[in-house]
């Protein structure tokens, strides 16, 4: 009797090491694939930097970070680098609010003046839920210089009073409208309600809990040990510095740096319940329903996956000021993965849906190259006709390896247009109309750079065409109405 319990003994003693060596085995593998995963789509979009973490079964499994902070400088980046994580911190701003509201401090279907006494009332009443869920119809930025805004705001309060006075965009609750200076009055409201500042109230009742050691507001007069530089592509796709831009004007909205580390681990409080309770949480995350029924795809300060993606989470993605950031979260198995990328660029993909696919076992994903780039190296050593050729040759023999979608394909026929070389860029672009007939992008760009080189027939003629396809495009009705008079 003895022996055969020594002998069973034995047996699973040898069996829970052989479960544990696959285990550790398989985790190698999946962190060889993200590894690998990331120097690809380092290599091949071509972005100065990325820094990425994985988050699964409520623990840290990978985080990596490739490139330069700084082009000048060559400054490797590093996990412990400070990333702008521009929208994201919309999330953080939201759940902040939501502590306030576990404690009864507050009700979300209040007006929001009742908090915030120097906020004119307006022709409807804002609830605390609008602007969470950018129903409020407070407007979004005037142009691309607000976005970039070089001024200093000293308070939040100043920052709310450059937009406090202008009247609503809709009736709160009909319809969306995304805002970052919304969410600025939801850091008054913490601020009114807690007496303390916006910034100490989330470093006690978040990044402390969370344990989130280096997250903090970006501050651009202040120097900030390992801050990450951003960056942007000029037409011709070569980087160049991000315009300055002060973030005071948008604090709680798109104001804080951290790193990809910090932001799983609240990732890792909100799925473990440490912040919010989880009946809370998944308040947050119910989709938007707007007054006629319409739904969108956000809850309270967190984006959600349509209901008919393969994959079901939320989070948030972010466009900041020469950074591009996402954060994704997998309540199904307590994973979260986070990228943040120092240029913002239109043709950057999905990193963080690929790197979530990879963590469930997906094997066929892959990083498309930017064919702008790649073009571009080819116009500067050989001149138009070796595009045309090189474009050939990969539309007909090698779609698999560049996004050729017909967006990316006129786009670097608009980019010569924007660098002035427009003969050449109808060259390209008749060649692409030859190849792919009936595309609006490249109708629309065929048309453009008749126009700008002067020719204003065939620029009617080609916009007219363009219309067929998309009829409500308000730059092609603007350029028919123009050219119609002439």
């Amino acid at each position: 009797m003895i022996i055969k319990r020594i002998f069973y003994l034995c047996l699973i003693l040898s069996l829970s090491l052989q479960l544990k060596v696959f285990a550790q085995r398989s985790d190698n593998e999946l962190i060889k694939r993200y590894s690998d995963y990331l120097e690809k789509y380092y290599l091949n979009k071509r972005v100065p930097s990325i820094s990425a973490g994985i988050l699964k079964d409520g623990n840290i499994q990978w985080l990596e970070a490739k490139g330069n902070i700084d082009l000048e400088t060559f400054a490797p980046a590093k996990t412990t680098s400070l990333y702008r994580i521009a929208s994201i911190t919309k999330s953080i701003t939201a759940v902040a609010v939501m502590k306030l509201y576990e404690k009864r401090l507050i009700d979300l279907e209040d007006d929001i003046s009742k908090y915030v006494s120097y906020f004119p009332k307006k022709k409807w009443k804002i609830t605390i839920r609008n602007l969470l869920n950018h129903t409020s119809g407070i407007r979004n930025y005037k142009s691309e210089d607000e976005f970039n805004s070089k001024i200093f705001y000293s308070s939040t309060k100043d920052a709310v009073m450059t937009f406090a006075n202008d009247e609503l965009l809709f009736e709160p609750g009909t319809n969306y409208n995304y805002t970052s200076l919304g969410y600025s009055l939801l850091a008054a409201l913490i601020e009114n309600v807690t007496k303390m500042s916006f910034e100490s109230y989330l470093r006690k009742e978040i990044f402390q809990i969370a344990g989130m050691k280096s997250t903090r507001v970006d501050k651009q007069r202040e120097i900030i040990t390992e801050r990450v530089k951003g960056y942007e592509k000029s037409p011709d796709r070569k980087f160049i510095n991000s315009p300055l831009a002060d973030l005071s004007i948008k604090v709680a909205g798109g104001g804080l740096i951290s790193t990809a580390e910090d932001i799983l681990l609240f990732a890792k409080s909100l799925l473990e319940g440490k912040l919010i309770s989880k009946s809370t949480l998944e308040l947050m995350i119910q989709p938007t329903i707007l007054k006629n029924g319409v739904r969108r795809n956000y809850g309270l300060g967190f984006s959600l996956s349509d209901p008919k993606d393969s994959i079901n989470f939320f989070g948030h993605d972010g466009r900041g000021t020469g950074f591009t950031t996402k954060l994704i979260i997998d309540q199904s198995n307590n994973s979260a993965v986070v990228t943040l990328i120092n240029i913002r660029d239109f043709n950057l993909d999905d990193p963080a849906r690929d790197l979530l696919l990879i963590s469930k076992g997906y094997t066929n994903i892959t990083v498309k190259k930017t064919l702008s780039d790649f073009l571009f190296d080819k116009y500067y050593n050989g001149g138009i006709d070796s595009v045309i050729t090189t474009f050939n040759l990969i539309y007909d023999n090698n779609k698999e390896d560049y996004n050729l979608s017909d967006e990316e394909c006129a786009s670097f026929g608009q980019a010569l247009v924007e660098i002035k070389s427009i003969v050449d860029a109808i060259r390209y672009l008749r060649m692409l109309n030859r190849k792919i007939p009936n595309s609006f992008p490249i109708l629309k760009a065929l048309g453009n750079a008749y126009y700008k080189d002067g020719n204003n027939g065939f620029a009617l003629r080609y916009f007219l065409e363009a219309k067929k396809l998309k009829p409500d495009d308000s730059y092609v009705n603007r350029m028919i109405n123009i050219l119609s008079k002439r």
